[in-house]
């Protein structure tokens, strides 16, 4: 188990601001924020490249030195997959490979590259330099140059960034795997929640360097008292029934002759999976609806499922 306790740094200005979670293994942390919120130093840290103002890291019961006390900077537990990948571009994809295991024995050496370019479906590019990759080719070689040595903690910093949606879906699909055959815990951070909705087994919102209670995937959409926390997440409608400021997300809706909203419909968006319907609502403005058909029509809607009633912006 990684815990991480009371983690504060400063450079300027106060970055992070006692910083504390657990994360046990096997288990798959998302982290969410806005940029500039902290998200990549809080993962330089829990690596061994930056040394906290306060605060201790500990994994398994055991307390991780210090960063500055380290002879060469980086966890040997704790390995982080950063935007740029860190790739040697002239060497070939199994030489990458080579290189990050090259403290095993030839024997063990020899079985890991292998395992690792089975697992990451890396076989038809094996002798190909990594400059010469593609985005999602590259990812997938720097994730496998990280897991070389079978850490424990693997960190992934906004993985899904340059990646189409095709690409992101098969990412999806290995992150999954790592957590299953290699059995890593593995927190990944993101400015786009949604990149983190299906794949986190708990979310942290990381918002001016002060980070969230834990929450469920399913909470962490529905409970909409941040609203810049929220957003992050997805469309949130906004509107006043009753004198009182009501949030709901676009599927929280049923449509009903005597609902307590009356919409005027304005236009249809399909984007793959669904459509996104726009009304205009009086009190508010835009309302969008979310619907695996167009909904073209002027409409009354009722708000149902938990919807959060706020007094104020928050």
């Amino acid at each position: 188990m990684l815990e991480i306790k009371n983690i504060s740094v400063d450079f300027d200005r106060p970055i992070l601001k006692n910083i504390s979670l657990k994360a046990k293994r096997g288990q798959i942390i998302g982290l969410v924020g806005k940029s500039g919120a902290g998200k990549s130093t809080l993962l330089n840290v829990i690596s061994g490249h930056l040394s906290p103002k306060n605060g201790m890291l500990y994994l398994n019961g055991e307390a991780l030195p210090n960063a500055s006390t380290l002879l060469i900077p980086g966890f040997q537990e704790v390995k982080l997959v950063s935007q740029d990948y860190n790739l040697d571009p002239y060497h070939t994809v199994e030489e990458n490979i080579r290189e990050a295991a090259i403290s095993l024995t030839e024997k063990h050496k020899v079985r890991r590259v292998e395992q690792l370019i089975k697992l990451l479906k890396l076989d038809t590019i094996r002798n190909v330099k990594a400059s010469e990759t593609s985005g999602g080719e590259q990812q997938r070689l720097s994730i496998a140059r990280a897991i070389a040595l079978k850490p424990d903690v693997l960190l992934l910093d906004e993985p899904f960034s340059n990646l189409d949606a095709h690409l992101r879906a098969m990412l999806f699909k290995y992150i999954l795997m790592l957590r299953e055959k290699e059995k890593l815990t593995i927190i990944l951070v993101s400015h786009e929640g949604q990149d983190v909705l299906g794949l986190s087994d708990a979310i942290y919102f990381l918002n001016k360097g002060k980070l969230s209670p834990k929450k469920t995937p399913f909470n962490a959409y529905y409970q909409l008292k941040h609203l810049g926390n929220a957003m992050l997440l997805g469309i949130v409608n906004q509107t006043n029934i009753n004198g009182q400021r009501i949030r709901f997300r676009p599927d929280e809706y049923k449509i009903t002759p005597n609902g307590t909203l009356s919409l005027s419909y304005t236009h249809t968006v399909f984007i793959g999976s669904q459509y996104l319907n726009y009304f205009l609502d009086i009190a508010m403005g835009t309302i969008i609806l979310s619907s695996t058909t167009p909904l073209t029509k002027n409409l009354n809607i009722s708000i149902k499922h938990k919807y959060i009633r706020v007094n104020k912006e928050s």
